[in-house]
């Protein structure tokens, strides 16, 4: 019932074996009592990091949905433990959504994970798209500058002035902060920095400053950096994290 696929493998046990027998000789006897465990609840197995990979190979090759679905749910809950080996595996198995969220931790710290065994695994478009992904991230940062975020925004407080002044300033520091150690610096933290809250007293200047930290400033970041998004598992939280990422095609 859970794997009908299993039937066609079907074959005639020998003279004296009145059972037939299913024949599964790329896996192996530990893993397939995981599987059992898992078609059968009377005990579970929980999938691990040393067989997720065969299990998933097993529900794929032979359409075995509850292995698959325990599977992904193992990925799921664990994928931030061991993000490379988790994304490999969602390109791997076709699981677009995890291959979007795994790849934003790994493009977290691509320089460290390009040395990894695993990222060498991966198919070359999938490394390059990674590459061109946190080179165009790199090549942003280089040309992070004040005059970016306030060379076209327009004022609608009394005192435009001091306004920018004190946006000047705010968002200097900022620059400054990240350009100090452009190698260290993640771009999610780069992202926290650049559009965390400005918090300016303008005399009935409150709509002009909530606009520009809105709506301003965010938009000019996105143009330079590209589409930032939070971990879907992160997103109740109240300062979730954003990353850059790339997604697979379907």
């Amino acid at each position: 019932m859970a794997a009908p696929t299993l039937l066609n493998h079907e074959q005639q046990g020998n003279e004296g074996n009145e059972l037939p027998f299913i024949n599964i000789p790329d896996i192996s006897a530990s893993v397939m009592d995981i599987a059992l465990s898992i078609i059968y609840p009377r005990y579970f197995i929980m999938p691990t990091w040393e067989n997720i990979d065969s299990l998933l190979s097993l529900a794929s090759n032979y359409v075995i949905n509850k292995i698959y679905v325990a599977g992904v749910t193992f990925l799921y809950h664990n994928f931030k433990k061991k993000p490379l080996d988790a994304f490999y595996l969602a390109d791997k198995y076709k699981l677009s959504f995890l291959f979007e969220e795994t790849s934003k931790l790994v493009l977290d710290h691509l320089p460290k994970y390009k040395e990894d065994p695993t990222f060498q695994k991966l198919p070359l478009e999938i490394q390059s798209a990674l590459i061109a992904r946190h080179m165009s991230y790199v090549h942003s940062l280089a040309e992070l500058s004040v005059n970016h975020f306030l060379s076209t925004y327009h004022h609608t407080c009394n005192n435009p002035s001091f306004h920018n002044k004190q946006l000047n300033q705010e968002i200097e520091s900022r620059v400054l902060s990240i350009l100090d150690q452009p190698s260290n610096i993640t771009p999610s933290k780069v992202w926290t920095i650049m559009l965390s809250h400005i918090n300016i007293n303008v005399s009935d200047g409150t709509d002009c400053n909530s606009y520009f930290m809105s709506d301003h400033l965010t938009k000019k970041f996105n143009i330079m950096f590209g589409d930032f998004k939070y971990l879907e598992i992160d997103k109740d939280e109240e300062n979730p994290k954003y990353y850059i990422y790339i997604s697979r095609n379907k």
